[in-house]
Order: structure tokens, then sequence, then C-alpha cells
């Protein structure tokens, strides 16, 4: 198990190195008998996958063969440098791999473009950090941040005839937080947030079936649970099981999303000490001020909207828009929190929603459903309920809410609640000003649109 990190890497390399791709760079090619020593049953059946695939690519033309090779190219070099140099570079203190089958649901869009079995697998590398020993580390169970990369199969899924999925490469950022300890066992919870480069999105001619992701580039977001069991001092096996998705946060659409549930085996492995030398104590934080704290905030975003898309769907394809239009959503409020704790606050956060689409709204509905007397309003005001959680300079928070005023016709109307994530930067050279990026959602699967905000602590 300590040789697997080593699989995907090699076996990647190898099948770059039969297209005389990989052995172009130098580097990798002294790396390459290092990475040939690190052999084992597991990487046979990465091989055989990325063969079968090899195979379908040769026989479907030379355009399809170049984006393969092309795609190959790319892995093989990322992958390789990543799971060897990286480390060694930025020092991390933890190396992790794993393997994972993935389940998609049957959530209406999938199920109509992905035939049975609606399965496909992933591939993870990552390192991380242990955080430091400061009293809100502490509270929050000392959690491990890291960096990692994910390869899935995706265009491994039989799709409906004249449509297809691509496979999926992500660069997310995580955090792992242990909850239970009971001897050389450990359970947690688990949070990764990226972005993805996804191939074969929506075409209009290409890929019409293709409704889960209208571009390349779409947002990674995995969350669950996980169980280690530390088999020696630096060696530790690990078992996943995760919620997974990827969609563009309707940045572009059309954008139902890939959604899948992940089941997972890995190994961690330790290559560094510790973030505190043995004996050694940060000082402890300055003492909290319990008290009511109140901050304005003002936001935006962009945000294309699947009622158009959806109207377009009426006309013949030639009739059909290339692109929709980027519309401006946004919202200013303010937050009433009782900061009880280093770690958390609880509040209330009421905000005057914006939306500038509404004559957008008027001409779909009136295309989907027939001329009618509707109600529409640019202002929706809302009030949620909110929580944060804050580590050093940072806050990371959720918000649960309902529009008390809210007119957007029929295809666009989800209902009074909504959902936020957000996390907050606090520069500490200005005082009490932060900046933000929050994701607005509906049904706690519908994304609404990106909001990036600045605001300030009164």
């Amino acid at each position: 198990m300590v040789q697997f990190p080593f699989y995907l890497g090699k076996h990647l390399i190898g099948v770059c190195s039969n297209a005389s791709i990989v052995y172009r760079c130098s580097l990798v090619k002294c790396l390459y008998p290092i990475l040939c020593r690190f052999s084992g049953y597991g990487s046979k059946v990465i091989l055989s996958h990325f063969k079968a695939l090899h195979f379908r690519v040769e026989s479907s033309g030379r355009d399809a063969k170049k984006w393969y090779l092309w795609g190959v190219k790319v892995r093989g070099y990322i992958v390789s440098l990543l799971l060897i140099l990286v480390p060694v570079l930025v020092r991390g203190q933890e190396i992790s791999v794993s393997a994972a089958q993935n389940f998609l649901t049957s959530a209406p869009p999938i199920a109509r473009l992905v035939q049975e079995p609606r399965t496909f697998q992933a591939f993870d590398a990552s390192i991380s950090w242990g955080t430091s020993q400061t009293e809100a580390a502490r509270l929050l169970g000392s959690p491990r941040l890291g960096l990692g990369v994910s390869y899935a199969n995706l265009g491994s899924c039989r799709c409906i005839p004249g449509s297809r999925l691509g496979d999926t490469f992500s660069i997310y950022g995580s955090i792992k937080h242990p909850i239970l300890r009971l001897g050389p066992f450990l359970a947690g919870y688990n949070i990764e947030l990226g972005t993805a480069f996804m191939s074969h999105p929506y075409h209009i001619y290409d890929n019409p079936g293709n409704l889960l992701y209208g571009g390349p580039i779409t947002i990674h977001v995995k969350g669950g649970f996980f169980a280690l069991v530390q088999v020696s001092p630096r060696l530790g096996l690990e078992a996943d099981i995760d919620f997974r998705h990827n969609s563009s946060c309707r940045l572009i659409i059309p954008n139902a999303g890939v959604n899948a549930v992940s089941c997972s085996l890995g190994a961690r492995y330790r290559i560094g000490n510790g973030t505190l030398k043995p004996g050694e104590h940060r000082p402890q934080d300055d003492p909290l001020d319990r008290k009511f704290r109140f901050s304005i905030f003002a936001g935006g975003g962009i945000h294309r909207c699947m009622a158009e898309f959806n109207a377009d769907k009426l006309l013949p394809p030639e009739e059909r828009q290339s692109s929709y239009t980027p519309w401006f959503k946004g919202s200013i409020g303010a937050d009433f929190v009782w900061r009880y704790s280093r770690v958390t606050s609880s509040g209330l956060q009421a905000e005057l929603h914006y939306l500038s689409n509404t004559e957008a709204l008027v001409r779909s509905d009136n295309a989907l459903y027939g001329p009618a007397e509707r109600s529409y309003s640019p202002f929706a005001p809302g009030l949620a309920v909110i929580q944060d959680l804050y580590f050093g300079s940072f806050t990371a928070g959720v918000g649960v809410g309902a529009y008390l005023y809210k007119k957007v016709g029929v295809h666009e109307d989800h209902g009074r609640l909504y959902q936020k994530v957000w996390l907050k930067y606090y520069p500490p050279s200005l005082h009490g000003l932060f900046a933000g990026i929050c994701l607005r959602a509906h049904k706690f699967n519908q994304a609404d649109y990106l909001e990036f905000s600045i605001g300030k602590i009164l």
C-alpha cells in the first residue's frame, strides 16, 4: 500500500509514452525508471481502462484520436509532476491517494442521458498539512488542510445515441475534520472545493443531449465522511463515502449538474513531522470579546437563465441562440450575529436581492406556457438564519432563508426558500473590512449564481 501513490502516475506515463508524447519531457523521462519500481496489481486495473479507452478512440477517427492524445499528454504531465515534485516543493506533511467507484444519481436530466449502469471510477492524489496548535485549531479538532487532484472517467458512461459525457480532471482544496478518535481509529467529515475541466460539454449539434454542463470549466464540490485506521506511525488506510457535484453555477447553461455518490478506498502516508516541534507551544490567542456584532455587505454576480434556454429549444436548431445573455444578480444586506465562541457565531441576515432579467423571464414564460397575466418584480427581500465558522482571518458560513416577497413568473419560481454557502476573508491590516464569495442555491441542489461581495463590521 505504501507504493500505491505511484500507480496512477506510472501508468499515465506508460500510456503517454506509447504515443511518443511524454518522453519529450526530459524531467519525466528521468523519473520514469523510478516510477517503474512501484507497481502492483491495482495499477493493472487503471492501465486496462486506459487501453480500452484508447482502443475506442482509435476506431472513432483522426480528430477524436488527436484530442485523446492531447488529453493523455496533459494528464501525464500534470499527474506525474504533482505526485512527485509538489510534496517536496511545498513541504507537504502527508500524501493521500484513493480510488473510488461513483454512482450517478437518478435525477431526470441524468436518467434521460445516461444508460444503465450509471457508474464511473475516479482516482485522487493529494497533499495535506496539519493546522497550527492555536486555541482555535484545538477547538476545531485540529483539521488538516490539503490540495489535491482528481481524474474521473465519466466518459466511460454509456449515453443515448448522439450524445456523450467526457472525462473530468479536478484541482481542489480540502479540509478534513476529525470528530471521533478511538486508539488507531479516526473518523470525521471532509469537504473539497475547487475547479474542474470536463470534456465534451453540451453542443447544439454535436452533443445535444448533454444538458448536465454547458462548458468545459465547472465548479467541483465534494463532501462526506471518512474513517481511518492507522496501521503504522506513518501509514493509514482510509475509506470514504461522499456526495460529488460538478456544475457551472449558472455561469454557462445548460447547467443541470453532475451528481454522484462516491465510495472510495485509499491510503495516507506521512512524509513530515507535525506543525510544531515536541514541547513547543504557541501563545494563546487574545481573549474573546463576546458580544453582538453588526455588519453590512454588498455583492453581485452573473446568471444565465434556464428559462431562455428551454424556450429556445422550441425553435429549430438553426434559429436557436449560440450563447445566452449573462444577467446581473446581486444583493445588499446586513448581518446581526452573536459571537459566543472563538470558532463560531450564529445570527440573522436580512438582504434585498436584485435580478435584472425580468424581461427575459416574461418572454420565456410566454413562449413556454402561453401569454397570461403574471407578476414580475426585480426585487426580492429575504431573511435567513446564518452560522459562521472562524479560522484565523477566514470565515466559512452557511445560511438558510426565505424570500418575504418574490415575483419571478413560472419557470424560475423555485419556491420561497433559498440557501447560501460562503467563504470570507478579513485582511488583518484592514480592520473590519472583508471580501467574500458566496454560492446561492434553491432546493439544496439547484445553483442560482456565484456572488462576490465586500463588507464591513460596524
